[in-house]
């Protein structure tokens, strides 16, 4: 079995464990409806969302220092909501709507495989999210990690090297990254994982919505590859 020698398991999380869009969807429009706010959610969130990767490349890049995804968003809500009517939320309100991601469920298999797995291995987060949003994220989904750590740990995102040599070290695997797997939806964070010596498992999620047609395959020969994280743990005899 080319896992059998993985001791821990990092996991991404924002589309991997939790489905954020969703969750997100449904926050919004309740939001909207108590506080008296009509918008288009939905064009809301894809705009707020389409700033993600672009700040976290400028910081990868060297051409921003790194900010954690709090001030991320923050940053990008205060670039749109113009374009959606929503110029009139007062700041209290920004931090409200900021903070629902703190409370974005994890997908249905996730607790149940996540428990399955934490009965033989160590799972640790991995995620360009911050070490408070993960803490709070894990805790709203009573996810089983055993610890977190996110790109905040490293000072930089994912696929910086240093997230992935960050947290082998931390987790005191330096010297056998071999005993670590990372499990994502994402090809791009699995060959950055595998280049740093860890195994890897995917999977595949609508984490965009049903028309996602980008991740809907391994794009490599990855140690692990499952319909979701219960057979993630079926796969590592959990």
């Amino acid at each position: 079995m080319p896992t059998s020698d993985v001791k821990v398991i990092f996991f991404d999380v924002f589309g991997t464990v939790v489905d954020w869009r969703s969750s997100l969807l449904r926050l919004l429009a309740e939001y909207g409806a108590k506080q008296g706010i009509e918008a288009d959610w939905p064009g809301f969130l894809t705009a707020w969302k389409a700033g993600y990767r672009p700040a976290m490349d400028a910081v990868i890049s060297g051409a921003r220092p790194y900010f954690n995804l709090d001030e991320m968003y923050l940053e990008r809500m205060n670039q749109v909501i113009g374009d959606f009517g929503l110029d009139g939320l007062s700041e209290a309100q920004k931090q409200e709507v900021l903070h629902l991601w703190l409370k974005i469920d994890p997908w249905p298999d996730a607790v149940e495989g996540l428990t399955r797995l934490a009965s033989k291995y160590t799972l640790v987060t991995l995620s360009n999210g911050s070490f408070a949003w993960l803490t709070a994220i894990a805790k709203h989904g009573k996810l089983p990690f055993d610890a977190v750590l996110t790109a905040e740990n490293a000072q930089v995102y994912k696929p910086h090297p240093r997230c992935y040599l960050t947290a082998i070290e931390l987790m005191g695997m330096k010297a056998t990254p071999e005993n670590c797997m990372l499990t994502a939806c994402h090809n791009y964070d699995l060959d950055a994982a595998r280049s740093h010596g860890m195994k890897t498992a995917f999977l595949p999620r609508k984490e965009y919505g049903p028309d996602q047609e980008a991740d809907q395959a391994p794009e490599s020969d990855w140690e692990v590859v499952a319909r979701d994280l219960i057979g993630v743990a079926e796969a590592m005899g959990c």
